[in-house]
C-alpha cells in the first residue's frame, strides 16, 4: 500500500489503510486557488482493506485511490464537513475524486461532496457485486455543473447510484448538472441517476447498458425546472428495463430511451405535466418488447415518439392526460411476423395522434380521445377508465 500527500508526506507500511487529513476552511472567495490539497492512496492485492480520504478545504481539492487485485475492498472519499445547517453550512469548490478497482471482487466505492464545479470518476474493471455511490448535496440551497461519471465492465450484480441536489431546503436549485453511468457485460446489474431541487434546469442524465440481461436502468429528475435531459440505452441484452421519469412538470424536457438487438425488454417514460416537453423511445429488432410512455396532469404542447422496428410481438402504449391539450402522439412498428399493438389516448382538446404499422399478421391498433386511456399488463394492452 502506498499513501501521498502533496504535503510532501510520505507513508509505506501494510498496516495503514485509511487517510485522514484535515486542514481549516480557506476564507477566500472566488476562482479555484491554486496549490490546494492533494491525497493518494494505492492498495494492491490485499484483502478487506479500506482506504478512507476525507479533505474540508473549500476548494480545489483531489482525491485519488487506486485498489487492484483485492476482495471486499472498501473506498471511501468525502469532501464536505457534515454540515447541513445554515448560516454555518459547509461547501466546497472545483473538487475532484477518483477511485479505480480492478479485479476486486465485492469492492464498494463512495464519494461524497457538498459542492459546485466538482467532478466525481468510479471506474469498476472485472470486479463481481462491486458498488458504486456517488453523491453531491447542495447545503447551500444551490449546486451547478457538477459532473459525475461511473463505469463497470464485468461486473455482474454490480450497481452504480449516482445523486445531486439532496439538500434541507425546499427551494434547493441543482442546475447543469451531468450524470454519466455505463455497465458493460454485465448480468442482474443496476443503475440509477437522480437529480433533486426545485426549478433546476440543465441537467443530463446518461446511462447504457452493453451485452447484458436482467439490467435495470432508473434515472429520476423530481425538478419543475426546464431543459433537463434523460438518455438510456441497452443494446444486445435480454430482460433489461429501462425507467425515466421527471416529475415536476417544467418546459422543454427530454427523455430518450432506444433498445437494440434484444428480447423482454421494457421502457417506460413519465413526465408529470409542464408544456413542450418530448419523450421518444424505439426498439430495433427484437421480440416482446414494451414502450410505455405517460404524460400528466395539465400538460401542453407535448409530445410522445414510440418506434418498433423489425420486431414481433411488440407493445406501445401511449398515454397524455385527458386535461392535457395540444398534445401529439406518434407511433410506428415495422414486422415480417406481427402480432405487434399499439394503443394511444389523450384528451379531447386539440390533440393529434397517428398510428402507422407495417408487415406482419394479426397487429393491433386502438386511439382514444378522451374518456380511455390504456396500460399495458406485462405484454397486453389493458384499456381502462380515464
Amino acid at each position: 500500500m502506498k499513501i501521498q500527500l502533496s504535503r510532501k508526506f510520505f507513508v509505506s507500511t501494510v498496516s495503514v489503510i485509511a487517510l485522514s487529513f484535515c486542514l481549516p476552511a480557506l476564507a477566500a472567495v472566488g476562482p479555484p486557488i491554486a496549490g490546494d490539497d492533494s491525497a493518494t492512496i494505492t492498495q494492491t492485492s490485499e484483502t478487506g482493506s479500506t482506504a478512507s480520504q476525507d479533505q474540508p478545504g473549500q476548494y480545489s481539492n483531489a482525491a485519488y485511490i487506486d485498489q487492484s487485485y483485492g476482495t471486499s475492498d472498501i473506498a471511501t472519499q468525502q469532501q464536505n464537513r457534515d454540515s447541513f445547517s445554515t448560516p454555518n453550512y459547509d461547501f466546497s469548490a472545483y473538487g475532484d475524486q477518483s477511485i479505480t478497482q480492478t479485479s476486486n471482487t465485492a469492492a464498494q466505492a463512495s464519494q461524497t461532496d457538498n459542492s459546485t464545479n466538482a467532478t466525481q470518476t468510479i471506474n469498476q474493471t472485472s470486479n463481481s457485486y462491486s458498488t458504486a455511490a456517488q453523491t453531491i448535496n447542495a447545503p447551500a440551497a444551490w449546486t451547478e455543473y457538477n459532473v459525475q461519471s461511473a463505469t463497470q465492465n464485468g461486473n455482474n450484480g454490480g450497481s452504480i447510484a449516482q445523486t445531486i441536489g439532496l439538500s434541507n431546503s425546499p427551494t434547493s436549485v441543482a442546475s447543469n448538472n451531468t450524470q454519466t453511468a455505463a455497465q458493460t457485460g454485465q448480468i442482474n446489474s443496476t443503475i440509477t441517476e437522480g437529480i433533486d431541487g426545485d426549478n433546476a434546469s440543465g441537467n443530463s442524465q446518461t446511462a447504457t447498458e452493453t451485452v447484458g440481461s436482467a439490467n435495470v436502468i432508473n434515472q429520476t429528475n423530481l425538478s419543475s425546472g426546464l431543459d433537463n435531459i434523460q438518455t438510456a440505452s441497452i443494446v444486445y441484452g435480454d430482460s433489461n428495463m429501462i425507467g425515466q421519469t421527471q416529475t415536476g412538470g417544467g418546459l422543454t424536457n427530454t427523455q430518450t430511451a432506444s433498445i437494440s438487438y434484444g428480447n423482454d425488454n421494457t421502457v417506460t417514460q413519465n413526465q408529470g405535466g409542464g408544456a413542450l416537453n418530448s419523450e421518444s423511445a424505439t426498439v430495433y429488432a427484437g421480440s416482446f418488447n414494451t414502450i410505455d410512455q405517460y404524460q400528466g396532469i395539465g400538460g401542453g404542447n407535448n409530445i410522445e415518439l414510440a418506434s418498433v422496428q423489425y420486431s414481433s410481438s411488440g407493445l406501445i402504449v401511449q398515454r397524455q392526460d385527458n386535461s392535457s391539450s395540444s398534445g401529439q402522439e406518434y407511433a410506428s412498428q415495422n414486422s415480417n411476423t406481427g402480432a405487434n399493438q399499439i394503443g394511444q389516448s389523450q384528451g379531447n382538446s386539440g390533440n393529434y395522434a397517428s398510428v402507422t404499422q407495417t408487415g406482419g399478421t394479426g397487429n393491433l391498433a386502438i386511439q382514444n380521445q378522451g374518456g380511455t386511456y390504456f396500460s399495458a399488463v406485462g405484454n397486453t394492452l389493458s384499456p381502462s377508465h380515464n
